[in-house]
């Protein structure tokens, strides 16, 4: 493993996307155990995306993660998808996840609610309640956190918001395969903020595919832009960004 520091953001660079997985995962592990050191429970946010084949397994396979003491919440999801339906992030965190370490509760964002005020009021209280202690989330090809695609918003202080899915994220949905069905992809989801995301307290950030290289090179070594929505991440105490040989492949030899 490779360890650099951009500005405030740790990166660990690692030889094998697996490797990945289990690092991020005993991370994930050591902040849980610290929090629920001082706490009865605790809440955390779990992204979904691109840590799925190698994040959650590895989660998956520790038995030091009291998850009865735990609540998720996730960070954002598809306009006019039902939870329950196989398409939605709620459905698929269940199966890949949470079926399996079994949390104290799940809160799921409903993205069918009509009108969308509502969940965006609902969840906005969820959050505030439980005041959520760590975040991890991907990187995606657009460099977006959760889906605050360009240009994001660095200033809100919102929770949660309604927004609309830029091409090339929607590009990405399709390569994945989550609608049988292209033109189901929705043109709208629900997003917790890029406030809400980062004040946490610890946020794991990961990215291991070779589509993702451009956007990791773009939030290391650009510029603070609302553009490249993950750029925030170096000015972001307490957060560390974990890349295979793949996504770090463009980034400057050090």
């Amino acid at each position: 493993m490779q360890t650099r520091k951009y500005d405030q953001l740790e990166v660990r660079i690692f030889e094998k996307d697996e490797e990945i997985g289990v690092d991020a995962a005993a991370e994930l592990a050591k902040t849980i155990k610290a929090e629920l050191a001082r706490k009865d429970e605790i809440t955390i946010i779990m992204a979904l995306g691109a840590a799925q084949p190698f994040f959650f397994p590895a989660i998956i396979a520790r038995d030091d993660i009291e998850w009865s003491r735990i609540n998720v919440l996730h960070v954002d999801t598809y306009m006019g998808v039902a939870e329950d339906w196989i398409e939605s992030g709620a459905s698929r965190m269940r199966r890949h996840l949470l079926d399996h370490v079994k949390p104290k509760a799940f809160y799921p964002m409903l993205g069918d609610t009509v009108p969308v005020e509502a969940e965006l009021e609902r969840y906005t209280k969820i959050y505030n309640e439980l005041q959520p202690c760590l975040t991890v989330v991907g990187i995606g090809e657009s460099a977006h956190l959760a889906f605050n695609d360009p240009p994001a918003d660095f200033t809100t202080t919102e929770v949660i918001k309604a927004v609309m899915l830029d091409e090339k994220t929607r590009g990405q949905i399709k390569r994945r395969g989550f609608f049988e069905n292209p033109d189901d992809i929705p043109y709208y989801a629900l997003s917790l903020t890029m406030h809400a995301l980062l004040k946490t307290g610890r946020v794991l950030a990961l990215a291991h595919e070779p589509q993702k290289a451009q956007a990791v090179k773009d939030l290391l070594e650009g510029p603070l832009s609302i553009m490249c929505p993950a750029s925030i991440l170096q000015k972001t105490a307490n957060a560390t960004l974990f890349l295979g040989p793949e996504s770090s492949a463009l980034l400057e030899a050090k």
